[in-house]
């Protein structure tokens, strides 16, 4: 089932926030009226749901003639399957049935080829087994998904048999298993299967072998698309894994690598997301599990890690990392280097800004201007910290988001746009927002959606001699998808 992002999430919760904070202008129901003006909305336009939004753009560096092409690309029909050198005997046939009947035939061909090699070297050969995953594949793309599950699980059964109840032969078999469970909407069996190919593993190489770095990588990519599924009714313990697995492939990257592995500072980063995640959308209290996964504990101890809950002080921690490492005597001193460090300091302050840790925020995006202009000279600052940055800033996980809602061009879902205007306060709030336009022009109530959305947001002020400052009739276009 789709999920909408923050967008309706936190409507509610926004608006009694905005109200405490004294922000009344731009409460929903204030926008709900502005809205409402006679004429302007046409109550039998359709109604649709916000599923994501892209980052901000400043119009300024819109170009009306890209964003339209954009638009109209996300509205293609997806392209028919290519077939090559399609059999004459298919010729009047459409190329999508022409490649549903080879897949039939190619299926019959590999049932009778299991059954000689059963009789040849029995059921429990290797051959065997690699023959049930050809025909699994050709069953999952003919979209006989039930039928593929119990082939590839013959087919693991038939590995265990063969090389061992952890053999890591078998996870590729596994992961075709939770492919056709995701097909089928079968997400609790998709669940125990994917836990199943991690326990896998980790018994195969253990905890610290740097093998598991694309593993604690992989399950935490999963556990995010499950929570953008909304697959767990708590996803407390599902987001505190996904950060304990980030911190444990960072910490595996180095103890095996060293620091200056391309990988290291972006999974610090990644780790930092995952914490803010989890003091964001965890539900108060503690948890032994999920109702779709009551073990679910055992990810984060076989990541070699406590389950305490450590969301706040963990993505700070990483924050704090990369600006250590950037900021390494023994580093080159390049013009990269303390642009890169500059930045990692303004996260730091993001980090605190929307904690409401004003005081902490404003010093940290003071040494960072600081910094940038005693080495690079104040021009550079006022360029690198005299726009607005939408938050979090140090990195997103907006492509997991899209994947886990299906939003691609050949899934069906649209694109559109607003371009609105609002104010910035000097500690990040955005009020006074006005729709100024929006494509396309005939959808009911997405204003209020995207409004809402921003509103439940913050913005890394524009900076000016190293002080934040309020800012005036701010103008961006987000696109969005519904």
């Amino acid at each position: 089932m789709w999920i909408i992002a923050a967008v309706l999430l936190g409507s509610v919760a926004g608006t009694a926030l905005a109200q405490d904070r004294g922000d009344s202008r731009t409460t929903l129901s204030n926008v709900m009226a502005a809205s409402a003006v006679e004429g302007e909305v046409d109550e039998s336009a359709p109604l649709v749901q916000v599923l994501h939004l892209e980052p901000p753009i400043p119009l300024s560096r819109m170009d009306s003639e890209e964003a339209s092409a954009m638009v109209a690309a996300f509205m293609q029909p997806a392209p028919a399957p290519q077939v090559e050198n399609p059999q004459p005997v298919f010729a009047d046939l459409s190329l999508e049935q022409q490649a549903y009947l080879e897949r039939l035939q190619d299926i019959g061909s590999y049932e009778q080829a299991l059954e000689e090699l059963e009789y040849e070297g029995g059921a429990w050969s290797q051959d065997v087994a690699r023959e049930l995953e050809t025909l699994g594949g050709l069953l999952l793309q003919q979209g006989e998904y039930e039928q593929a599950v119990k082939v590839f699980d013959r087919a693991v059964h038939i590995n265990r048999v063969n090389h061992g109840l952890f053999s890591t032969q078998q996870v590729p078999l596994v992961e075709r298993v939770v492919e056709s469970h995701v097909a089928l909407g079968q997400w609790k069996q998709a669940d125990e299967q994917q836990q199943y190919a991690f326990y896998v593993q980790t018994k195969a190489y253990g905890p610290n072998d740097p093998r598991m770095i694309s593993v604690f990588e992989d399950m935490a990519r999963w556990n995010l698309t499950s929570f953008y599924r909304g697959v767990d009714e708590d996803p407390t313990l599902r987001l505190m894994q996904t950060f304990l697995l980030y911190r444990a492939a960072a910490d595996t990257v180095v103890a095996h690598f060293g620091p200056r592995d391309p990988r290291y500072l972006p999974l610090l980063k990644k780790t930092a997301d995952a914490s803010d995640m989890m003091t964001r959308f965890a539900l108060p209290g503690t948890s032994a599990g999920s109702q779709i996964n009551p073990n679910m504990r055992m990810v984060s101890e076989f990541a070699g890690r406590s389950t305490r809950p450590q969301g706040g002080g963990g993505g700070e921690l990483a924050l704090a990392r990369i600006i250590d490492f950037l900021a390494d005597e023994r580093r080159p001193d390049t013009q990269e280097t303390r642009m890169m460090l500059a930045r990692a300091r303004a996260d730091l302050g993001d980090w605190y800004l929307q904690r409401e840790r004003r005081q902490a925020a404003m010093r940290t995006y003071a040494e960072a201007w600081e910094s940038l202009a005693a080495a690079e000279g104040s021009e550079v600052a006022q360029d690198v910290f005299g726009e607005l940055v939408f938050l979090p800033s140090f990195t997103s996980f907006a492509a997991e988001k899209k994947d886990a809602l299906g939003l691609n061009v050949d899934s069906g879902a649209r694109i559109g746009y607003v371009d609105v205007s609002f104010d910035v306060s000097r500690y990040g709030r955005m009020t006074n927002f006005e729709i100024l336009h929006q494509e396309p022009p005939n959808l009911r109530r997405v204003d209020l959606q995207i409004i809402s959305a921003m509103r439940d947001r913050m913005a890394r002020p524009r900076m000016v001699d190293g002080r934040t400052v309020d800012s005036l009739d701010e103008r961006y276009r987000i696109h969005f998808w519904y």
